[in-house]
């Protein structure tokens, strides 16, 4: 899963993700906070958040497959700023079904505090991977 992303997802390599752990059960994805991860107050940004939340929720979700998981739904709720970093994002299934999966993601601060969380949920496709 890990190639497959850094070779095919561009906004992954920009915000600087690292997907350290990729299961079809549990993925942890972390991301420095730079000046290019900061809203106008000097926090992170929302937007680099909940894409590092989808991250992971992705990398989970499609963690040994040859067909893609597209997401279908997705809530999250801002609990505290990310002030310090690197921020990490572990997702954890919830349920499994044949077409929908479920899935929890939480997304860490660098002193380990919990920042946010969020419900994922996503389709199976018929649509292969691309190599």
């Amino acid at each position: 899963m890990r190639n497959y992303v850094e070779k095919h997802d561009k906004l992954v390599r920009y915000l600087q993700m690292t997907i350290e752990t990729a299961t079809p059960e549990f993925a942890r994805v972390t991301m420095p906070i730079t000046e290019n991860h900061k809203n106008g107050m000097g926090m992170a940004h929302g937007g680099a958040i909940f894409a590092l939340a989808d991250v992971a929720f992705g990398a989970a979700a499609n963690a040994g497959k040859d067909m893609g998981v597209v997401s279908l739904s997705t809530t999250i709720e801002f609990l505290r700023p990310g002030k310090c970093g690197p921020l990490a994002a572990e997702s954890y299934v919830v349920r499994k079904g044949q077409r929908i999966q479920s899935y929890i993601v939480k997304v860490f601060d660098g002193d380990g505090e919990l920042i946010a969380q969020c419900m994922a949920s996503g389709y199976q496709t018929d649509v292969p991977l691309p190599d």
